[in-house]
């Protein structure tokens, strides 16, 4: 069985992957669905100038284009893109069974630390297929839409709005890339952790080594905790919005990041925050250094 350092250096690399992958898929999905959406929109009437009239027939085909995103995101493609999320949580799945074997060699999952998990995974999903979906790329795109309709745009620029509202700008990705981006590693660390975390319970970790390594968006949180290792005492006064283990960065109560209804428990799943890579990984007792538990018994815990 592989070490301790290799099953964590494993789990890391893949909250690294799994975005990655995510949004290189996600970028052809965006192709495909505006080469689907280009002719419908090329439909709608305009006058002689070029301008979209406001009549009933522009109004219907709102509708019809709604109904092709949605058709569109619910294709085989977009569906890929979900299932490499899933598979990123089930090899984190194993991962962490691994870690939790070299505590106690015969731990297998409980039947509610399963459902849990398949709980986890689905609220995870509705962030990619549910409501996050609809608010932050199909309403975002018919939006503009009926904006440019109600302005009397013209086709060609509205053709131009829609199409960087789908696919991007220079300046801005498109909202379904922009999307992916922004919740893939929040919402695949989260569900990883929320199974590590009921399954430390079940081995009675009291140590972590906070592990993940530094990027240039590294928030100060992590930075400052980055290979170190505390008692779960201290890592629980973080999420209750107070200082420990010697570290001064937490000011009323919060830092930069951090996720709303982050508390001495949930901390253990949001650990740094939004878009944290980052992951507490037990150590047991024998392997803690003196000062570490020094410290941790000066504060009782």
């Amino acid at each position: 069985m592989a070490s301790l350092s290799d099953i964590v250096k494993e789990k890391i690399k893949l909250f690294d992957s799994t975005p990655d992958k995510m949004a290189t898929a996600t970028d052809k999905v965006q192709l495909k669905i505006w080469k689907e959406l280009l002719p419908i929109i090329n439909d709608l009437e305009v006058d002689k100038t070029g301008n979209i009239i406001q009549s009933d027939n522009n109004v219907a085909r709102i509708g019809i284009i709604a109904d092709k995103l949605n058709e569109a995101l619910a294709g085989k493609e977009y569906q890929a893109v979900i299932k490499t999320f899933l598979n990123s949580i089930d090899e984190g799945v194993v991962l962490s069974n691994e870690v939790a074997q070299k505590f106690d060699p015969a731990f297998e999952p409980t039947a509610a630390q399963t459902k849990l998990l398949q709980i986890s995974k689905t609220n995870a999903i509705d962030t990619f297929i549910g409501s996050g979906l609809k608010n932050n790329v199909t309403q975002p795109f018919l939006e503009q839409l009926v904006v440019n309709i109600s302005a009397r745009a013209t086709l060609r620029d509205t053709i131009k709005a829609l199409e960087g509202t789908l696919l991007g700008t220079d300046k801005v990705e498109g909202v379904l890339l922009r999307h992916i981006k922004t919740n893939a590693l929040t919402a695949q660390a989260v569900a990883d952790r929320s199974y590590s975390s009921a399954v430390n319970e079940t081995i009675g970790a009291t140590y972590f080594e906070y592990l993940g390594g530094e990027i240039p968006t590294t928030r100060p949180f992590c930075q400052h905790r980055e290979g170190e290792v505390f008692h779960k005492g201290e890592i629980e006064q973080w999420g209750r919005g107070i200082n420990s283990a010697g570290i001064d960065d937490i000011v009323d109560g919060t830092w930069a990041g951090r996720i709303d209804g982050t508390d001495a428990k949930s901390i253990f799943t949001f650990v740094g925050g939004w878009n944290c890579r980052h992951y507490l990984v037990p150590i047991e007792s024998d392997m803690v250094d003196p000062s570490v538990k020094a410290r941790a018994k000066s504060r009782r815990f």
